[in-house]
């Protein structure tokens, strides 16, 4: 071995041990040298622990403009000063000084937040600028939420819309190569269609029989394709018919939320359930199903679901106290009655 060949190796092999692992080095062949090659880091995927934060609209808890806040903590009564006597008996929004904000829960900003938002979008990153004092609920279950307004490195859908909401994690670490996927696929079913039959098997006997009675169903998913993982949200309404006005019929309702394992034609249920409002994808597929319901955030971890010993229990994270709008309207029926 030549005396410039002996040098090109030592090099080369220095390169690699002090090199950063998204760089090689590989030999110039004109004349030997080490030259270093940039190549990509290998995505991350999605995170195994994640911390999921919830995002709420800003109109919603009375801040009139467009946007979304992003849940923080829950503000503790004995450390809730922006809301007392008669105060805490109704919903208000407050501003929080940055230096409470910590205080009172809201997490070091040193790690970033990082959003999800659009359909197969990738996550981007999110920056607290400002904190808010939430107040909601009922009489029955009224707590003060710490909320931060966030600067967002990307564009988010407008508040309005389930399948637009955005969702955040936080990690030190952009979560490269996790992405967002929303419902894709939909079936609706009249009075006269039959459930399918992987449908059917979870929805209990009931008397129903036209045309005094008729079953409607629904259901939409998320899949990452035709043969993969994904998640279903079924609705089904009896509508006990009662005169010409569908307003003075009865309803019995049910929702359930379900996964279907790959290459599977069977469904399994997740308990408890909630709205399906997408899932995160990444280089192994399917990793979690999210859904919310009544103020909590549910994130169903597939790999844990499709374990030799199912965990079934989502990771969940309250986020909000319903209204007494949000009771009125929990109910989920396919009932035609137009109020």
């Amino acid at each position: 071995m030549t005396g410039r060949a002996m040098r090109a190796v030592l090099t080369w092999g220095l390169v690699l041990a002090v090199w950063p692992m998204a760089a090689r080095a590989q030999v110039d062949a004109d004349n030997g040298d080490a030259v270093v090659v940039d190549m990509p880091e290998p995505d991350r995927g999605c995170p195994a622990k994640p911390e999921f934060m919830p995002m709420t609209p800003m109109a919603l808890v009375g801040i009139e403009r467009l946007g979304w806040l992003v849940h923080q903590a829950i503000i503790p009564s004995g450390k809730d000063k922006f809301f007392q006597a008669g105060a805490r008996s109704r919903s208000g929004v407050k501003p929080v000084p940055a230096e409470m904000a910590r205080k009172l829960g809201a997490p070091d900003t040193k790690v970033p937040l990082w959003v999800f938002g659009k359909e197969n979008s990738k996550a981007c990153k999110a920056t607290p600028t400002a904190w808010w004092a939430v107040r909601m609920g009922t009489d029955e279950d009224r707590q003060t939420y710490l909320m931060a307004e966030v600067a967002v490195e990307c564009e988010l859908l407008p508040p309005g819309r389930l399948s637009g909401t955005p969702i955040a994690v936080r990690q030190k670490d952009e979560p490269t190569g996790c992405r967002l996927r929303r419902p894709n696929r939909s079936q609706t079913g009249k009075d006269s269609d039959g459930l399918p039959p992987d449908y059917a098997e979870h929805i209990p006997p009931q008397d129903c029989a036209a045309p005094e009675c008729a079953r409607l169903w629904e259901y939409f998913g998320v899949t990452g394709g035709e043969d993969s993982a994904g998640a279903f949200d079924l609705t089904v309404s009896y509508l006990h018919r009662n005169g010409s006005n569908p307003c003075n019929w009865a309803t019995d309702d049910l929702s359930k939320l379900f996964v279907r394992h790959a290459e599977s034609t069977s469904l399994q249920e997740l308990k408890p359930g909630g709205v399906l409002f997408g899932g995160l994808w990444d280089f192994n597929g399917l990793r979690y199903i999210l859904s919310r319901q009544m103020g909590v955030f549910y994130a169903y971890d597939y790999q844990q679901l499709k374990a030799p010993r199912p965990k079934m229990t989502p990771k969940s994270v309250r986020y909000g106290s319903p209204t007494e709008e949000d009771l009125i309207h929990a109910k989920r029926s396919l009932s035609p009655c137009k109020k």
